[in-house]
Formats: structure tokens, sequence, C-alpha cells
């Protein structure tokens, strides 16, 4: 009878192990996957400097640089890789 016992808890210890270890192997793969990635319209492909076809690399002084269309409109920051 002890026999069985020792087998059991070596199978419950082997699963817990098991979950813990497949686990922390998702949330590892997860993280690295998750990163946000923007895209131009049309899954066009930014410039060197990050704006989109149609933007301007523009210097707005204390906002730093951004992409602006050239029809006018609201400026973004550029996209980063």
């Amino acid at each position: 009878m002890r026999t069985i016992y020792k087998i059991f808890i070596a199978c419950i210890l082997t699963a817990i192990v098991t979950a813990f270890t497949t686990a922390y192997i998702i949330k590892q793969h997860y993280e690295y996957t998750e990163e946000t990635q923007y895209l131009c319209k049309d899954n066009a492909s930014p410039d060197l400097n990050g704006c989109c076809p149609g933007e301007t690399y523009t210097d707005m002084g204390d906002q730093g640089f951004n992409c602006c269309p050239i029809d006018g409109g609201d400026c973004f920051p550029p996209i980063e890789n």
C-alpha cells in the first residue's frame, strides 16, 4: 500500500512541476510576441524617419520631430520599430 502512495505523490508532484513549467514558457513566449506593431495605411512601410507615405518629417520645436500629413492635419510621432 505504501508503494501506491509513493507513486501517487510522485505523479502529483510531476503534474505540478509540469504545469508551472508550461505556464512559465507560455508567459515568456507571449511577452515577446505581444508588441504592438504600428503600420501605415494599406500596410505600407514607414520611411527611415518613421513617417508614412504622404507625410513629412517636421521639426516642431519644443514638441520634437513629428510626421505631418502633406495635405494638412494632425501630426504624430514617428513610428519606431
